[in-house]
């Protein structure tokens, strides 16, 4: 019963987690979903899964003699259920994990599951805007602070959190300007400098409070995984795009994903996962 209260507790943060997604690069106030020609769907197709279940992806208003484009524009984006679905699985994922496998206590396991619900939202704001925003990072990072104060007994101890980030911050740093050394040669070949920015400032950001949430030496496995994730990642894209023939050199990919995708396995498989990438 615990588990699909969990999972149902999933699907109706993703809502707020979409709110913030379009909101919150947009600087504008949260709000429900909106059609993509900007009219507002009815109260049941304000969560995602309803909407689509319910056939209300498209606008009821939208007459039979309307242009197909126009039509088209009247329509909710997949991401709204992606995105409520996928925060239920993580957040069902989390719970399991976190009471059956770490034995946290219910009030720790809650913080964890508020931080895979930031997580989502990191990941979705990168994937669309290629940007990671200040306000969801320190979210994170008062909540792993007040993790490791109020359960010292089974989170990292604070001076490991503040290693894991120094340690993160150096050496995301360095890559940091390994890609804009990277920039700047692709400049010289005829490429504009932001189109070919392999990997942000943000992208540092997110590793710090990546080590501030798992400590050290976890930090170093969430380094490891990042860069095995993000080189397959990578891999995968060039495959596809070499197959579909639209291949064009220096995209910028988004690299939140890995970075939380390894977060968020470690924080909560820590030993397991060491084990793993330390014994390949």
């Amino acid at each position: 019963m615990d588990i699909l209260l969990v999972a149902l507790l999933g699907l109706l943060v993703g809502a707020p987690i979409n709110a913030l997604a379009d909101a919150l690069p947009a600087e504008t106030k949260p709000s429900h979903p909106c059609y993509s020609n900007g009219g507002r769907p009815p109260p049941c197709a304000w969560l995602g899964v309803t909407a689509f279940a319910l056939r209300r992806r498209r606008a009821s208003q939208a007459l039979s003699d309307e242009s197909t484009d126009d039509c088209e524009r009247q329509v909710l984006s997949w991401r709204y259920p992606l995105v409520e679905v996928a925060s239920s699985v993580l957040m069902t994922l989390a719970f399991a994990v976190a009471r059956d496998r770490r034995a946290m206590s219910i009030e720790e396991t809650l913080l964890c599951l508020a931080l895979v619900a930031l997580f989502v939202l990191i990941a979705v704001i990168d994937i669309e805007q290629r940007r990671i925003l200040f306000a969801p990072l320190l979210a994170c990072c008062l909540l792993a602070l007040v993790r490791a104060v109020a359960f010292q007994h089974s989170s990292p101890p604070l001076a490991s959190l503040l290693v894991g980030a120094l340690c993160a911050c150096l050496v995301f740093s360095l890559v940091y300007l390994g890609g804009r050394l990277f920039a700047r040669l692709a400049a010289g070949h005829g490429q504009r400098l932001e189109e070919v920015k392999v990997f942000g400032r943000g992208d540092v950001y997110l590793m710090m409070v990546g080590g501030l949430i798992v400590g050290f030496p976890n930090v170093l496995v969430v380094m490891t995984m990042t860069i095995l994730l993000g080189g397959i990642g990578a891999l995968v894209y060039l495959l596809v795009k070499h197959a579909s023939g639209s291949y064009q050199r220096f995209n910028a990919l988004p690299y939140a994903p890995y970075i939380l995708a390894s977060v968020y396995v470690v924080m909560l498989l820590h030993a397991e996962v060491s084990r793993l990438v330390f014994g390949l």
